[in-house]
């Protein structure tokens, strides 16, 4: 049997539904209602002639041909958007100071600046990793053209912003106590207030076991079991547990992230960045089935 040509719209409602976890925020993510979105599923079985997706009354998985599809899928709608942008961008030239936060630059937040420059080959990128509260300094000092930082409550709340979840995560290796040892990250990160106020409303005690400003040394230390560390979905890694109310511990809230600029005027590549970066931030936010530390995204139907 041979597969018909693939349509593009077709495979961004799969990616959507195995990458959002369910039918309904696949379709919050690419606008459309949750009938297109699964007629657009229906439409892809029928174009490959196998069924993608296992459906059960609670839940839903993907077959063997959905694992096969799905990676190839992700692969075909980067190089389209890549090529999509390319021919519509206007041309760029010069240099861009950008700010991330540290948990960010190993996933695909970092990526969209990558894919930024190899798009416009003729702009050079100064990347700064820093604390939120860095990145907010140095942009008041006109030192960075534009950053992706935690929203400052200082500050008017900018259009577009996105929130991230909040994770109490642990080692394999940690074994639950009372007080709960903390890797903690120190002032003035909003983490901590957070995990105090979360765990003081449990009714949990606490002490703070290791104090690091590197995202990466809380990640091994969390890893080694040392204790017990607030985490955004962009820093959770293979091998982390997520310790949830069923585990002792509290809810914790989504954390916001906006697109800040300084207030002095910008160049065109910090003006073409700025009106593009909002909606792929969004996409860019880890899913809940990224934390699922499985190779096939787990789906749910709601």
């Amino acid at each position: 049997m041979t597969v018909g040509r693939f349509n593009i719209e077709l495979l961004e409602a799969f990616v959507a539904v195995a990458e959002m976890g369910n039918v309904t925020l696949a379709g919050a993510r690419l606008n459309r209602t949750q009938p297109c979105v699964s007629t657009q599923l229906r439409r892809l079985e029928d174009r490959v002639g196998k069924p993608l997706i296992e459906r059960a009354a609670r839940s839903m998985e993907l077959t063997a041909a959905g694992r096969i599809l799905y990676q190839h899928a992700t692969d075909i709608l980067k190089s389209h958007e890549e090529a999509r942008l390319r021919l519509s961008a206007p041309e760029l030239t010069g240099t861009v100071h950008v700010g991330l936060p540290e948990w960010s630059t190993t996933g695909q937040l970092q990526s969209i600046f990558c894919n930024f420059v190899r798009i416009h080959p003729n702009v050079k990128l100064e990347m700064t990793v820093a604390d939120s509260a860095t990145l907010h300094d140095k942009l008041s000092r006109n030192e960075l053209n534009l950053a992706i930082a935690l929203v400052c409550p200082a500050k008017p709340e900018p259009a577009g912003v996105v929130e991230e979840q909040l994770h109490w995560a642990a080692g394999d290796a940690f074994a639950p106590s009372d007080p709960v040892p903390l890797i903690l990250f120190p002032e003035p990160c909003p983490f901590r207030d957070i995990s105090f106020r979360a765990l003081a409303g449990a009714g949990r005690q606490w002490y703070e076991r290791i104090t690091t400003t590197s995202v990466a040394a809380a990640q091994v230390a969390v890893n080694s079991g040392a204790g017990v560390c607030c985490l955004p979905s962009g820093a959770i890694v293979d091998g982390f547990r997520i310790l949830k109310e069923q585990d002792g511990f509290p809810a914790l809230p989504a954390t916001k992230l906006a697109v800040y600029t300084p207030a002095k005027a910008q160049s065109p590549i910090v003006d073409y960045l700025e009106a593009h970066l909002s909606e792929l931030l969004q996409n860019a936010i880890p899913s809940r089935s990224a934390l699922t530390g499985k190779s096939q995204p787990e789906l749910r139907v709601v």
